[in-house]
């Protein structure tokens, strides 16, 4: 009987210590993601015949997802996504990759896109083309697959705002809402690299987009294809976001200190979008 007690009482410390280690893990998952517990998962689809392009999900752990963002960086999209000691990780940084509080919430996930394997270079000609768009399908199709019902938001930034304004314009009816931030709006001039040459976001049609629109955007941008006054032109919701110029030295499209890149003010900027995106009271202009 004495035996029988102690193996009862052994077995009750050792159920009550999992308990503790669970709350102890989760405790420590919310510390370091903010306010929110998440878990990062590492897809690969294959998104065209031949091809494959990487997907990182920061999924949340405690509730499945009612909100899913579709993030699509800037650049050449080469963020470098891989598993590193076993652990997901890019290998560049893109908006939002150092300060993920701006976008984690609760019931939200967020799915960060890689370049797909046929492309060395994320060019403006070929986010337009008929390939990219058969490679969002197929990343739209497998986050519907994994979170039926949940509603799809689109995000991008810098260059990939021009992904975004093909997204809207063929596939818009699969997403509930998207937010640009520092937006390609104006045309490249002669000379411009090969690589960041095209027409930005200069023809798209506002007016004819079925889905709500948000921009977000400093009034300082020093990126040449990003500047303030055709951001404002295009009469759609914005928050401006207000600061400082850039010093010299982070000036332009690609440094992650740089206006461009919302330096300082990423979880403000965030924090608005979704107080839009939820309905509720936003501000339109971030200090």
């Amino acid at each position: 009987m004495r035996i029988r007690a102690v193996a009862v009482l052994l077995a009750t410390v050792f159920r009550r210590s999992q308990h503790q280690l669970i709350a102890m893990l989760v405790a420590l998952a919310t510390l370091f993601t903010g306010s929110y517990a998440c878990a990062d998962e590492l897809v690969t689809l294959n998104s065209r015949p031949g091809v494959s392009l990487s997907m990182l999900i920061w999924k949340p752990l405690l509730s499945p997802p009612e909100t899913v963002v579709l993030l699509i960086p800037g650049g050449d999209g080469d963020i470098g996504l891989g598993l590193q000691n076993g652990i997901a990780k890019a290998k560049d940084p893109y908006l939002f990759s150092e300060k993920r509080e701006a976008l984690l919430r609760g019931k939200v996930a967020v799915a960060v896109i890689d370049r797909p394997s046929d492309q060395e270079d994320m060019t403006q000609e070929f986010r337009t083309s008929p390939k990219h768009l058969e490679d969002m399908q197929a990343v739209v199709q497998e986050l519907q697959r994994r979170y039926p019902g949940a509603r799809l938001v689109l995000m991008a930034h810098s260059r990939g705002t021009v992904s975004a304004g093909q997204i809207l314009q063929h596939l818009g009816d699969k997403f509930s809402a998207a937010v640009l931030f520092s937006g390609l709006y104006r045309a490249s001039g002669p000379g411009a690299p090969a690589a960041a040459a095209g027409p930005g976001l200069s023809r798209l049609d506002w007016t004819q987009l079925k889905v709500p629109v948000l921009l977000v955007h400093h009034t300082k941008d020093s990126c040449p294809l990003a500047p303030f006054a055709a951001a404002a032109s295009t009469h759609v919701a914005m928050i401006v976001i207000k600061g400082s110029a850039d010093a010299s030295s982070v000036s332009g499209c690609g440094n992650p200190a740089s206006n461009h890149w919302l330096a300082g003010k990423e979880n403000a900027a965030g924090r608005v979008a979704f107080n839009w995106l939820s309905g509720r009271a936003w501000k339109s202009v971030v200090q």
